[in-house]
């Protein structure tokens, strides 16, 4: 049986033998024209409680394009467009989203700063995102970091403790005339 979890469960080409049609990107697009599918997306967003959601994010830092490229991803996946559609449609959603932020009265951030290093996670954000999302994994990272350096203070006591003995002389460390 294939682990359908694992990225390398199911050989290449098995797409071909599955069902045909088994997935929503498969079937009929729902929208094929580019202004119902903007209208659409508006229409859920402005009168459900997606709209709270995603303010809340723009106003958290989450920028306009990430949440664009996200619904587009989510329409192509649930089978409402086609991925081309889903790129026509970006640019009328990202002016929706930063109208919806200027109405609250905050200006979003609308692009993702490309002078960050990207695929740099400083060991500071690392420990700050595993505190918030798995605090018993940091609390047993942070005890055993704690315990390595007690460790290491009680073995450079040790050695700082310890009496130096002389080098006994020895033919491997004796200096040859010529030199």
């Amino acid at each position: 049986m294939r682990d359908k979890i694992s990225a390398l469960a199911a050989p290449p080409g098995n797409s071909l033998t599955d069902r045909p049609k088994k997935w929503a990107w498969e079937q009929p697009p729902q929208f094929t024209n580019p202004d119902k599918a903007i209208d659409h997306i508006t229409d859920s967003i402005e009168y459900t409680p997606a709209k709270d959601d995603l303010l809340k994010m723009m106003f958290a830092g989450i920028t306009v394009e990430e949440l664009v490229d996200q619904i587009a991803f989510k329409g192509f996946m649930s089978g409402a467009f086609t991925p081309d559609v889903a790129e026509l449609i970006k640019p009328a959603i990202g002016i929706f989203l930063y109208g919806l932020a200027v109405e609250e009265g905050f200006e979003p951030q609308m692009f993702v700063d490309e002078s960050e290093d990207e695929g740099q996670l400083t060991d500071e954000t690392f420990f700050q995102i595993m505190k918030a999302r798995n605090p018993s994994l940091f609390s047993a990272m942070n005890e055993e970091l704690n315990r390595m350096e007690r460790m290491q203070l009680e073995e450079a006591k040790e050695m700082a403790d310890a009496p130096i003995t002389p080098v006994a002389p020895s033919f491997l460390n004796v200096q040859k005339d010529d030199e």
